[in-house]
């Protein structure tokens, strides 16, 4: 018997299929997030490649993950995106990718439109039936 947040579990059977259940699901949102991760962490590996300091904080933070780790890496990519401006904007833009690959695996909606756009765009999860811009009607 195994007792999970006040319920009581007897079947050793059922408590294995939830944990495989759960691990198969974290394994599938971390497989789809795995490229944009790794994109992600390539674009700042190539970013600080010449800059020891910076390199080593990136590095420590990715392998050793602890709260100063991160907090230090946090503090170093405000510093870079308060510099360069088009370093902010391309690394807030892949972490938007890694946020919306992420929030798909839980069931979220998640609707990105990028690059230029010209004409109507539609962001919806379902959709039943039809969709109009107002004006004239298409048929």
């Amino acid at each position: 018997m195994v007792i999970l947040g006040g319920e009581v579990v007897d079947d050793p059977l059922m408590l294995a299929a939830a944990t495989t259940l759960v691990a198969w699901a974290t394994t599938e949102l971390a497989h789809g997030a795995r490229s944009a991760v790794s994109g992600l962490t390539e674009f700042l590996r190539h970013r600080f490649h010449h800059e020891q300091a910076a390199e080593q904080t990136l590095e420590l933070a990715l392998r050793h993950p602890t709260a100063d780790t991160v907090q230090r890496l946090a503090a170093l990519l405000e510093q870079e995106t308060l510099r360069d401006p088009a370093f902010d904007a391309e690394l807030r833009e892949r972490f938007a990718k890694v946020q919306a690959i992420v929030a798909a695996n839980q069931g979220d909606v998640t609707n990105t439109v990028s690059g230029d756009v010209s004409g109507s765009v539609v962001q919806a999860r379902d959709v039943h039936g039809g969709i109009s811009f107002g004006g004239r009607s298409v048929p």
